[in-house]
């Protein structure tokens, strides 16, 4: 009898270790990759970002985080564009955001695609955008004609950001995930018309008549520390 109760206490003390473990709390890291606007103009050019993030682990698969962007939005040609349009934008912007992924809503255990998809993930989030366009970085007058392009060089909008992408744990010797290497592509969706400094659907493209965005591919690198959570 003592025999069995020691072989039941050993098998309940192994499921509790198996379907628990320790993390850390906090990550910080910074990232970059090439951004591409979807504006007024009909041209689209590659344009670099880099940034960094700071997140709050809710849980291992669960994040709430800021995150501050700073790069160049660029699009349209002086010399090609339908309407002779050009513009560079210096943007930045701080968004709050948060990102589910797979391991939250799945049994990953018994699986072993699963288990090695469950770091995949979406989020969404809201934060401001600062627009920053010098003079000699955008067509305001069209050549040959005059025609004063609407508009403004300077412009604060609300920010959406949509995230789509998947982390890649490295762990430490006590089997603590220390880092995170990141890919992840984000569609950024503004209230305004301020990415490009146009402000006139007559003139424009195809996504003229919709709020502008950008897309944004990005790698990163986080590192894990801070307080330690518990997740069954």
């Amino acid at each position: 009898m003592k025999r069995a109760l020691l072989v039941v206490f050993a098998c309940f003390t192994f499921t509790q270790t198996f379907s628990q473990y320790n993390f850390y709390r906090l990550a910080a890291g910074g990232f970059a990759g090439p951004n591409t606007a979807f504006a007024d103009v009909s041209k689209k050019i590659p344009a670099p970002t880099i940034g960094g993030a700071l997140d709050w682990f809710v849980t291992p698969f669960t994040t709430i985080g800021l995150e501050l962007q700073k790069g160049i939005l660029s699009g349209g040609d002086r010399m090609r564009d339908p309407h002779l349009r050009f513009f560079q934008n210096n943007y930045s912007t701080l968004t709050l955001g948060t990102k589910v992924h797979l391991g939250q809503v799945i049994d990953f255990r018994n699986s072993n695609f699963l288990y090695a998809i469950k770091h995949l993930y979406m989020g969404i989030g809201i934060g401001v955008i600062k627009n920053s366009i010098k003079e000699d970085k955008i067509v305001r007058i069209q050549p040959g004609t005059g025609w004063q392009f609407p508009g403004t060089d300077k412009s604060t909008n609300v920010t959406v950001p949509v995230n789509a992408g998947m982390n890649f744990n490295i762990v430490d010797r006590w089997g603590y995930t220390r880092y995170i290497f990141n890919i992840n592509y984000q569609l950024n969706i503004t209230a305004g018309e301020g990415l490009d400094g146009y402000n006139d659907a007559s003139f424009g493209s195809p996504w003229s008549n919709i709020p502008d965005m950008y897309g944004f591919a990005s790698v990163g690198l986080k590192f894990c520390f801070g307080p330690q959570g518990l997740y069954y």
